[in-house]
């Protein structure tokens, strides 16, 4: 590692700026200190996306005098046998990689001759037993380990070892460095080579960062390069993975940072030498795009394969890094709001978001002067269209922010459900994306992968194709902002077609369902309310399905008559996913959900005779459940649906609107909201490639 951020380590240290950096890193070499596990001969980890339970996809927890005994901390339930024992083993090695790179960083500033002992023993114990690893894995998607049960995890534990040996190497006789060089790091830099990923995907920046850094400590050219160069290498992967925004391909922050955070232990590896990468203008533009996409509430939007909820303070470490190499007030301002000088006027208090406790502070961490904060609020509260990456937030100040998905198709972790919403107001979840569980739970699989899970529209109840969406438009008017955009299988190319694989078992859609099918849909965000105007045009006689899953539960009208209990198919999913199933056999569509606060009201309307269900579908956490509207219709030609939602944030009654559409001859809708004091009338103009938009209210 660079002597100059070995120095600002031993800096920061002493500064009181730091102390709960200090603090941490002290605790977490503490705890790696007290690893009771001795490494030993031909071991087979198995992947850690097993050790969850089944039921609320929580990650087990164990005690060390307790390695078989595998406890979910949220149900209680206790799993034994396997693959639970040798999922166990998987992350026993883990820790024991981040213990070395912790340990390792203690001894900096710390020296400690036992602790210092620790790390050669366990580094030493690995030479010795790592060619005893057999070849094993079978995972799905993914190449084979030897210690782990997958290429991915080899290479992240490599990493963990390899950084931890890069600070101590002074400390090391040569004999000690030699055996740890051709016993480990050789030998497994060898091993990642063979089983790099021919794809763009985060496994592959993983796995060439791991093979790159190996390459600089063994001082070895054709390893260096096998990491960095040639198609699919590390450089590739920056050039061919990244958008013109700067966001990761694969779609969502989750794997962004993912995919970052091994490229930037690279960096940290190769800093000061000829194969320093920070002026990599990818590798900027990676630091500049998240900050765009932050919602008023501070939280990250989940899409995709993103596991769970994130928010500024989640990723402030990485702008640790950010700060110090490139000098951004921006990075700055990042840091300033992450670590609580954000004042929330509304609350009058001040919003923290994260200690300044991360050990990417001490070794990168500069002052923060405080003058000139408040522009990341501004862009969090601010609309804002990605064009690129294909997401767009539309915000008002009232507390609505609605992110809309008209993203290039991301791969093998992409959902599928291309033009799909995700609306919140405030911190409180309406209609949103739920993002997954662990890989390992069932319902990962078997729901939350899968087009009818979202808030968007599903042919014959079939996945949808790989394709990309599109912006048309974005207007801000004096009342509001609406958006427009659209996608088609008209043809079957997107943007990352030649660049990546797709198992066969991960291809669930039906191509022949979209083939010339059109979908548009028009967002139109008011002070109180949001209109949701969806279009779907199809070449011959389709099923249409129109998904919307409330995080909420409907309140009854008074007339349980209006529903029956049904048994019809829903989607081409495993029914058993869809609890209470009921259809709406009179009475008018317009229904009201009680939230975690407030209540939310939803009238709906379609220009052709529909079949309108509910049904209890899973949520994340999968023990948790949401209310989904699906609303299906016969279609020749074209089909139009329409919804009304109006917040209301307090537990008073809600304002009981009606809504009214009338498709005009020219291809216009007017649709009339009708309110207990007044009424707003939009007239939407679909006829033309760009749709026209006209409002008018009336008191």
């Amino acid at each position: 590692m660079n002597k100059y951020r070995l120095e600002r380590l031993r800096l920061n240290w002493s500064s009181p700026a730091f102390s709960l950096a200090a603090e941490r890193l002290r605790y977490e070499a503490d705890q790696a200190a007290r690893i009771s596990y001795e490494i030993r001969a031909n071991e087979q980890g198995q992947w850690t996306h097993y050790y969850h339970c089944a039921s609320d996809g929580a990650m087990l927890t164990f005690q060390w005098d307790q390695p078989c005994q595998h406890a979910c901390p949220q149900c209680g339930k206790v799993y034994t046998g396997e693959p639970y024992n040798a999922a166990w083993v998987s992350l026993t090695h883990v820790q024991i990689g981040r213990a070395v790179y912790h340990l390792g960083l203690q001894s900096v500033v710390e020296p400690d001759n036992d602790r210092l002992s620790q790390i050669k023993d366990y580094l030493m114990a690995y030479a010795d037993n790592y060619d005893t690893y057999a070849i094993h894995g079978n995972i799905p998607y993914n190449g084979p380990g030897r210690l782990f049960a997958q290429t991915l995890d080899e290479a992240h534990w490599i990493t963990d070892l390899a950084l931890g040996f890069d600070v101590i190497k002074e400390s090391l006789s040569q004999e000690e460095a030699a055996h740890i060089c051709k016993g480990l790091l050789e030998p497994c830099a060898r091993f990642l080579i063979d089983y790099k990923e021919n794809q763009i995907h985060n496994h592959a920046v993983l796995i060439t960062s791991a093979v790159a850094a190996l390459g600089l400590l063994l001082e070895n050219e054709d390893i260096i390069q096998a990491g960095l160069t040639g198609e699919y290498g590390l450089l590739d992967q920056l050039e061919r993975g990244i958008f013109e925004d700067g966001f990761w391909y694969e779609g969502n922050v989750h794997y962004h940072f993912y995919a970052f955070q091994s490229l930037l232990h690279y960096a940290m590896i190769a800093e000061g030498t000829s194969r320093e990468i920070w002026t990599n203008r990818a590798l900027k533009a990676m630091f500049d795009f998240p900050p765009e996409l932050l919602l008023p509430s501070g939280w990250m939007p989940v899409l995709n394969d993103a596991a769970s909820f994130s928010h500024i303070g989640t990723y402030a470490p990485y702008y640790e890094i950010a700060y110090a190499i490139y000098g951004d007030d921006a990075y700055r301002t990042y840091l300033l709001t992450a670590y609580g000088t954000w004042r929330n006027d509304e609350e009058n208090r001040v919003q923290t978001w994260a200690q300044r406790d991360s050990i990417y502070a001490l070794l990168f961490g500069e002052e923060l002067p405080e003058q000139g904060k408040a522009s990341l609020i501004v862009v969090m509260q601010t609309t804002k269209a990605l064009p690129a990456s294909g997401l767009t937030k539309l915000v008002n100040q009232a507390g609505w922010h609605v992110l809309v998905k008209h993203s290039r198709f991301g791969g093998e972790h992409d959902h599928m459900d291309r033009l799909g919403l995700s609306i919140m107001h405030g911190h409180v979840p309406l209609l949103i994306d739920p993002g997954t569980t662990a890989y390992g739970v069932p319902v990962h699989y078997g729901w939350f992968k899968h087009t009818y899970s979202h808030n968007t529209v599903s042919i014959n109840g079939a996945d949808q194709p790989p394709r990309d969406g599109r912006l048309i438009q974005l207007q801000e008017e004096s009342w509001g902002v609406w958006l427009e955009t659209a996608v088609d299988w008209l043809a079957d190319d997107y943007h990352m077609k030649d660049r990546i694989i797709l198992p066969a078992e991960l291809n669930p859609w039906d191509a022949d369902a979209y083939t010339g099918v059109q979908i548009r849909r028009i967002n139109v965000l008011g002070e109180d309310h949001l209109l949701d105007v969806v279009q779907v045009t199809v070449p011959e006689a389709r099923e249409v399905h129109w998904m919307n899953h409330v995080s909420g539960t409907r309140i009854s009208s008074g007339n349980d008559q209006d529903w029956s209990a049904t048994e019809v198919r829903l989607s081409r999913l495993d029914q058993h996913w869809f609890q209470m199933k009921q259809r709406l056999v009179q009475g008018a569509p317009c229904f009201v959900y009680q939230m975690s606060e407030g209540t939310l009201e939803q009238m709906t309307w379609c220009s052709l005779p529909t079949s309108i269900y509910t049904a209890l579908t899973p949520d994340n956490p999968p023990s948790g459940l949401r209310t989904s509207l699906l609303i299906a219709a016969a279609v020749q030609k074209e089909v139009i649906f329409v919804q009304m939602l109006h917040y209301n944030r307090s537990d008073e009654e809600y304002l009981q609107g009606h809504l009214e559409v009338v498709r005009l001859p020219d291809s216009t809708l007017q649709v009339m909201w009708n309110k207990i004091d007044s009424h707003i009338t939009y007239h939407v103009q679909l006829r033309n490639e760009k749709a026209e938009l006209m409002r008018r209210r009336v008191e």
